[in-house]
């Protein structure tokens, strides 16, 4: 039995010719956003005007004690200027400031974050919390959770800044959860440090045992999955890790996560077929993506599980050449095994590639191709979980955030039976 594609006749023998793929391209290069008149100003830059004004806000509408950033940044949108004498003493890199994803130090003691989802996690008891960042691009986004409450974003601006956490309140303990939402693409950021406003620094909270890890493209990173038809496409708003499918799933098997992901790269070829790039072999070995000197010690975090999600860009400008695509993935899950030998490794369809009539049964060929993938790694430890296509943003073709909780739900399944969860 002939078990190739052959793309003269477009036939792989035992699979009927399908209905060509369609696939949206994912979104180009950033784009300045126009920014909306904010709801409440700072006055001439005073800090202490803007915090009078957001405190008569609080009154006024009855919100909670314990107000955090998100409300600043929905109102002002940029950094604000602390009070006089505010010190940031705390080091990014303090041992009680945890993180869960990949990162970089330096010997100042900033953390340096490049891939999507990436989380800081600190406990404080006291009445104020801000930190101080420097982004590479403007309008990087933060998700700002405090004591459980559902987060809200924190936008931060171009090169460095200070940015209130926590608003004064009563000295009491708080749990703060900070995650960066944005893609690989979209720029780095450094965590310079905290400024407790000279209350004190808490044991760091425990993280869960169970570990996760998701390599993939943008669908991974969470592209659109907080997309407002009321904004531009490349809004970098829309962009959201922290409800990624990857990151659901962790959060309901009770693991961490790590995402190592880039929007718009492959397996061998990116979705413009650029090969010399960092492609998923290339940037999974690195604990920046866009940064090939700063290499990842996978011995810091050893997965329980890794889902793997390629392919899509391999496909968008038509089907890969079969033997060069079969054997870089068997390399990158061989890569994958030697630094975690016990773990299961999911291999996952594209929600994204299709068959539809006019480019050729691309779906069908990328499944095709994952299982020679998977027969030729030969483990009981590397299984194929099918998820189906999702028709996503229209205009995109990014699953929607809905998409991601349904992908969630198709992949719970498999890896609880997998790991026994």
């Amino acid at each position: 039995m002939v078990r190739r594609w052959d793309p003269a006749s477009g036939r792989v023998e035992g699979i009927p010719n399908g209905n060509p793929c369609s696939q949206a391209r994912p979104a180009g290069p950033p784009q300045p956003w126009r920014r909306r008149r904010a709801a409440l100003r700072l006055a001439n830059g005073n800090f202490a005007v803007f915090i009078r004004s957001l405190l008569w806000l609080k009154k006024s509408v009855k919100t909670p004690p314990l107000m955090s950033l998100g409300i600043m940044a929905l109102a002002a949108g940029l950094a604000s200027p602390l009070a006089a004498g505010s010190t940031f003493a705390v080091k990014a890199n303090d041992p009680a400031v945890v993180y869960e994803g990949r990162y970089a130090t330096d010997a100042a003691g900033g953390v340096r974050l490049g891939f999507p989802g990436v989380t800081a996690h600190l406990r404080f008891r006291g009445t104020a919390l801000a930190m101080r960042v420097r982004a590479s691009q403007a309008d990087t986004y933060f998700d700002v959770g405090i004591d459980g409450a559902t987060p809200t974003p924190l936008r931060l601006h171009a090169g460095e800044g200070d940015y209130p956490v926590v608003l004064p309140a009563a000295a009491v303990e708080h749990t703060v959860v900070l995650t960066r939402r944005n893609e690989s693409w979209q720029g780095t950021c450094d965590l310079l440090g905290f400024d407790l406003g000279g209350g004190e620094l808490l044991a760091p909270p425990e993280l869960p045992a169970r570990k996760l890890m998701f390599i993939g493209d943008s669908v991974t990173c969470g592209e659109m999955t907080a997309y407002d038809a009321s904004r531009a496409m490349t809004d970098k708003r829309n962009c959201n890790a922290r409800v990624s499918y990857g990151m659901l799933l962790a959060t309901r098997l009770g693991a961490q996560c790590h995402l190592v992901s880039y929007g718009g790269r492959g397996v061998i070829r990116d979705w413009q077929g650029i090969r010399d790039t960092a492609n998923a072999p290339q940037f999974y070995e690195l604990a920046l993506p866009d940064d090939p000197a700063v290499r990842w010690d996978h011995r810091r975090y050893v997965p329980d599980a890794v889902g793997i999600q390629l392919g899509t860009n391999d496909f968008n400008l038509g089907v890969p050449d079969q033997v060069e695509f079969v054997n870089t993935y068997v390399q990158l899950i061989q890569e994958i095994r030697r630094n975690a030998p016990e773990a299961v490794i999911v291999v996952m369809d594209s929600p994204i590639v299709n068959d539809e009539p006019v480019k050729g049964p691309r779906r069908t060929v990328l499944h095709f191709y994952l299982e020679q993938v998977v027969a030729r790694v030969g483990s009981p430890k590397v299984l194929l979980a099918p998820l189906k296509h999702y028709p996503g943003v229209p205009g995109n073709g990014h699953p929607t955030g809905a998409e991601h909780v349904a992908m969630a739900d198709e992949l719970e399944l498999a890896f609880r039976k997998a790991l026994g969860w």
